[in-house]
């Protein structure tokens, strides 16, 4: 699960991943799209586990963003206060 608190930005990092892993796909980034979305099918079921998974959600986001700056935009999208 994600800390209630952090659903919504969940929810928001989710749809900034997606938009971007779009923008790779028009861009013909297979391989860069593939890792993306690999994360991507990841994080909602990190959502539905009952243990609480907020840190490594963000953890994953990060690793986005740590591979590709536009990414950071899901980070700040989770951390942002509700």
């Amino acid at each position: 699960m994600v800390a209630d608190e952090k659903h919504r930005g969940a929810l928001a990092a989710i749809n900034a991943v997606l938009v971007l892993a779009r923008s790779l796909a028009y861009q013909g980034k297979s391989v860069e799209l593939a890792d993306v979305l690999d994360v991507a099918e990841y994080l909602p079921m990190l959502m539905l586990e009952s243990a609480d998974r907020t840190a490594e959600f963000r953890q994953q986001l990060v690793g986005l963003a740590s591979k590709d700056a536009r990414f950071a935009l899901a980070v700040e999208r989770f951390d942002a206060d509700n």
